[in-house]
């Protein structure tokens, strides 16, 4: 049966995606198990959103390039909060924008085990507790880079690639069972991911100069509208892009 109060834990909680998505949800009356490395962003997160909503929210520090870090917030969650419904996989980052034969191993590195190891590793230490509540919905959040590619982005789209296949794995892996799976897979986002990618303020502003971007509250609308869908409807994959945005490579800018 579906609860009246879902409990939804979200990694990278402390900008972007991830901090929309807990904002609207909390508002929704989810409770929350909030997770980042900057663990002051969410902890004061935490604080806001059970004021404004009365909810009850969680916070804790997870790295999830680490097993242990994954396990250890997946677990104190749970007992915080009576259980775990809903998982939303949303920490990843990009790092840089070099071609194959230049690409800095610290940064593919970075892409791989944050993008895909971190993904494995929550789905990995959730899923047992999302068993176990009867009722359930695993999130990926992938990137259209999961469907094309562009130069200066190998490492970056093998990741999000990996982050589809294991989205479309897990899908078939929980056939029959009373846990849904969604991939929503944003285009241009103004968040902090460029600033992360170039670690320049003034050359991040220039991906979305002359464009109308997709702003974090549109992808947590995503989640928000996937998940009160009735039981039944189980949205696989949702492609999401501006409309200034036709593909990776076509991008309509004003002057």
């Amino acid at each position: 049966m579906r609860p009246t109060h879902p409990i939804v834990l979200i990694t990278g909680a402390s900008s972007g995606f991830g901090e929309a998505i807990a904002r609207l949800l909390a508002a929704r009356g989810c409770h929350l198990a909030l997770g980042a490395r900057r663990v002051e962003r969410v902890e004061n997160l935490a604080k806001e959103l059970s004021e404004a909503h009365g909810v009850p929210v969680f916070a804790g520090f997870v790295d999830t390039r680490s097993t242990e870090s994954v396990n250890g917030f997946v677990t104190a969650s749970a007992e915080a909060l009576g259980g775990l419904h809903v998982v939303v996989a949303n920490a990843g980052l990009s790092r840089g924008l070099d071609r194959l034969d230049s690409v800095l191993e610290e940064d593919w590195e970075a892409m791989l085990h944050t993008n895909v190891e971190g993904v494995i590793r929550t789905v990995k230490a959730s899923l047992p507790l999302v068993r176990k509540s009867g009722w359930g919905h695993i999130f990926f959040i992938g990137s259209t880079a999961g469907h094309s590619v562009y130069e200066g982005a190998a490492a970056y789209c093998a990741s999000k690639s990996a982050v589809r296949a294991i989205a479309q794995t897990l899908r078939l892996e929980l056939c029959g069972e009373p846990i849904r799976v969604t991939s929503v897979d944003p285009g241009m986002a103004e968040t902090e991911f460029s600033l992360v990618r170039f670690r320049d303020a003034e050359k991040a502003a220039t991906v979305y100069k002359g464009v109308e971007p997709l702003r974090a509250e549109d992808v947590a609308e995503c989640i928000r509208w996937s998940l009160e869908l009735p039981d039944h409807v189980n949205i696989d994959e949702m492609l999401v892009k501006c409309r200034d945005q036709a593909s990776n490579t076509k991008v309509h800018r004003r002057a």
